[in-house]
């Protein structure tokens, strides 16, 4: 929700701006950080994503700066899942408990 709301913002203040100020947001999907290091040891399933690399990430960050893009998600292979997300956002919540492995949600009513 935050990551939504700060797209939100910024989208937002790139109208209000207009043209006189470039802002690029970025995405950043799984990335290999010190921090996603130590995520993968305390959940095994995490381990089955592919991670990509912070140089890169912060590489593509710049160019895409530099160029003037609205966007820029590293690991690329992470924009699927944004079409995805809005066409079928039932089937990625799916994908995304199994992957995870989570369970079902407990506030969910039971039929007896």
């Amino acid at each position: 929700a935050s990551k939504a709301a700060i797209i939100s913002f910024f989208e937002t203040l790139r109208i209000e701006l207009g043209w006189s100020i470039g802002i690029t947001i970025a995405t950043p999907g799984f990335i290999n950080t010190n921090l996603a290091s130590r995520v993968i040891e305390d959940e095994a399933t995490m381990g089955r994503l592919p991670l990509g690399s912070a140089f890169e990430c912060a590489k593509d960050i710049v160019k895409s700066a530099c160029r003037g893009d609205m966007y820029v998600t590293n690991p690329s292979w992470v924009k699927v899942l944004f079409p995805c997300k809005v066409l079928f956002p039932e089937l990625v919540d799916w994908g995304q408990r199994h992957i995870f492995e989570l369970l079902p949600n407990p506030y969910k009513k039971k039929s007896n």
